[in-house]
């Protein structure tokens, strides 16, 4: 497994930090070892399907700096997430795109 360390900040001003394995093999999942987002939810080992939304807004960071927010936010206390929730949402958001895709 080979891990790269990424950021996402969102217009609303969300923002997760995730590890991602870049050996997965599947083009259309990404698989995400850990997931911490500063609104106060973890999860852990996902398979998400890819979205662009968010890559546009990821960015690549150091493990230094991951390991340095997730303690900020660990201290500020996070609670584990529903994974089965926030892959659904995002399925059935590539499903739509899939149904009606954006004319570029």
């Amino acid at each position: 497994m080979k891990l790269v360390y990424l950021k996402t900040d969102f217009p609303n001003g969300r923002s997760h930090i995730l590890m991602k394995n870049t050996e997965s093999q599947s083009q259309e999942l990404n698989h995400f070892v850990l997931v911490l987002t500063n609104k106060g939810t973890l999860w852990v080992d996902v398979f998400w399907p890819y979205d662009d939304e968010s890559e546009r807004y990821t960015r690549r960071i150091s493990e230094q700096h991951f390991w340095q927010a997730f303690r900020e936010w660990r201290l500020a206390g996070f609670q584990l997430g529903d994974n089965e929730q926030v892959a659904t949402v995002l399925a059935r958001r590539q499903l739509n795109l899939k149904k009606h895709p954006v004319d570029a």
